[in-house]
């Protein structure tokens, strides 16, 4: 062998035996790692990549189960800093921290609609929120409805001088029903009734502004209020109209049959934009008018498979089924949970009987 192909042959003998080296000095780059943690492993099993230690992208508000990071991983991340954005000139919606709340500034002070979750955490910030709009104080407050996640913090309010105002039903709820039949309750624990009530209808003044405040019927519960801002074609329903879709809470005196009279009525109303309880923007009559819609439908659907003798435990898969694309994203399981679908049968059996459930 001559001397030039013996040169040639030790350099590529030389270049493969360094290929091995080059692949160990890449490896904790990512290839050639251990399997992840535990927490992470078991985030990914389910195909979920998303959210692994609960970064709050893969568990919007309700689902509840931390996917990916469940208590199995690791901690969940802290709520997300509640944020004010301008939805109108002088109307601006607070989001996160609880139902979103509705701020309606002007130069003689704010009218509030919802309270956020309870505690000093959530009323401080929410304060702080407005405060970056306008200098003036909340002088009025109207309440949407009995969950601590809209009403919390009524007290705290009330204390500061803010005239809080309520539909008589919600004070009702917190006393009365529930699951226990004790009234309203919740783990982060019950809000304090307020001392202004009206019976149909509150109207107040503030400046050029003006709110009216109905109770049209029993929806997500007995105590619902909407609150129309005639001046600028503003409504804020609560959790009457919500991004995600209802769910109708029975124990505290909600109707699935009433909630698409009572957004009827809204729907008549003089408006273009509708604050939802939960959803980060604002929508369109358009959206409220669809809503309406798929309320209609499966409460006319409901009765109609009780009439023809569908069996309580087939009743949302049945309307569910029939609905079909009618339905949306919307799931029955979720308007209508376990613990709450015998009142819900026993609501449209009535109805069935031509009697309405009180």
């Amino acid at each position: 062998m001559s001397q030039k192909k013996l040169m040639v042959l030790l350099v590529v003998i030389v270049a493969l035996a360094a290929i091995p080296l080059v692949s160990m000095a890449q490896a904790p780059q990512g290839q050639g790692q251990q399997p992840p943690a535990d927490g992470q492993r078991r985030g990914g099993a389910r195909g979920e990549g998303r959210g692994r230690g609960g970064d709050g992208q893969a568990a919007p508000r309700g689902d509840g189960q931390g996917r990916g990071g469940d208590a199995r991983g690791a901690a969940q991340a802290p709520p997300a800093p509640q944020m004010i954005k301008q939805v109108k000139p002088g109307v601006y919606m607070v989001i996160n921290g609880g139902g979103n709340s509705t701020v309606r500034v002007t130069d003689q002070g704010v009218i509030l609609v919802d309270t956020k979750n309870l505690g000093d955490q959530f009323y401080n910030e929410l304060v702080a929120q407005i405060k970056t709009v306008t200098p003036q104080p909340v002088k009025y407050a109207f309440v949407t409805h009995v969950h601590q996640d809209h009403a919390g913090n009524i007290e705290r309010f009330q204390k500061a001088g803010t005239q809080v105002i309520v539909y008589e039903g919600l004070n009702k709820n917190l006393h009365v029903g529930g699951p226990n039949g004790k009234g309203y309750e919740a783990a982060q624990g019950k809000p304090a009734d307020a001392k202004l009530t009206y019976t149909k209808n509150k109207k107040v003044k503030l400046g050029k502004a003006e709110a009216i405040a109905y109770h049209f019927d029993n929806g997500h519960t007995s105590g619902d209020t909407v609150v129309y801002f005639p001046d600028v074609k503003v409504v804020s329903l609560g959790d009457e109209f919500t991004a995600a879709g209802p769910n109708v809470d029975y124990p505290n005196g909600g109707s699935i049959l009433g909630w698409s009279k009572s957004l009827a009525q809204v729907l008549k109303l003089d408006f273009d934009t509708a604050i939802p309880g939960h959803g980060n923007d604002p929508l369109k009559k358009a959206d409220v008018m669809t809503f309406q819609k798929r309320m209609d439908a499966i409460g006319k659907k409901a009765v109609e498979l009780v009439k023809a003798g569908t069996p309580k435990e087939q009743i949302r898969q049945q309307i569910q089924m029939q609905l079909g694309p009618e339905m949306g994203n919307w799931q029955m399981t979720n308007i209508v949970n376990d613990m709450r679908l015998d009142l819900f049968y026993q609501e449209i059996s009535n109805a069935a009987k031509g009697r309405r459930t009180e």
